[in-house]
């Protein structure tokens, strides 16, 4: 358990990214669902390529989420292939011991 398990009481779904075919589309795993804390949050951020993007959701989880990754946030239906979104940021968060305690992932 997470220092911050405790308050994961929402659902997010994550959809792995398994590969990219001849014409540059992303190909992904089934959504499977997963706990989360998120909480709205707008904020600017630098992505990974230099560009500013602002965020809208900021999901605390403890499950390995990867920037190619698809994310559908609480309330989104992971059968609608428009609602999921690809992470702006994903930071892991160490505990005090120096393991990775959760994951924060930028929406």
């Amino acid at each position: 358990m997470t220092l911050m398990g405790h308050t994961f009481r929402q659902t997010f779904h994550l959809a792995r990214h398994l590969s990219t075919n001849a014409g540059g589309e992303s190909e992904y795993s089934e959504p499977e669902p997963h706990r989360c804390r998120c909480e709205g949050d707008t904020k600017r951020l630098v992505t990974a390529d230099g560009s500013e993007r602002v965020s809208e959701f900021l999901v605390f989880t403890s499950v390995a989420v990867r920037p190619e990754d698809r994310v559908y946030p609480p309330d989104a239906d992971p059968d609608d292939d428009s609602a999921g979104r690809e992470p702006l940021r994903v930071i892991a968060r160490r505990g005090l011991s120096g393991a990775v305690d959760h994951y924060e992932v930028y929406l």
